[in-house]
């Protein structure tokens, strides 16, 4: 699935001065960590931010949010905010600003790996 790359590089210079970012492909977008947390990203045309669990779409006041339903379930505390409302760069970086906000709330994670089981050679 592609995504929209021009906001990718909005969130990239939105992030810019960081040296605890990290993008990562996921969920068939592009995932912006921030101190080893999911911070933001981009699914097709939507910027996706992460904010409190506790969060509701109404807190957010924009009708341009809505619950991100990944899956056709929502996920709480992850918003999808549409293209119409991520045309300039102070609207995305007030958007980053927010989400960057709870991620770094949260206790830093290191770098994951992962482990490949090794093959038994016989």
């Amino acid at each position: 699935m592609a995504y929209d790359e021009l906001l990718a590089a909005k969130i990239r210079q939105s992030l810019a001065g960081r040296n605890d970012v990290e993008e990562i492909p996921m969920f068939g977008g592009l995932t912006f960590m921030v101190a080893g947390n999911m911070c933001c990203g981009v699914n097709r045309n939507d910027l996706i931010i992460r904010l409190d669990p506790g969060t509701a779409v109404e807190d957010l006041h924009s009708p341009q949010v809505r619950a991100w339903d990944f899956m056709k379930r929502p996920m709480r505390g992850i918003f999808a905010i549409t293209a119409a409302d991520c045309t300039t760069q102070k609207t995305i970086d007030q958007w980053v600003e927010l989400t960057l906000s709870y991620t770094l709330s949260l206790a830093p994670k290191g770098r994951r790996t992962v482990k490949i089981p090794r093959r038994h050679v016989r």
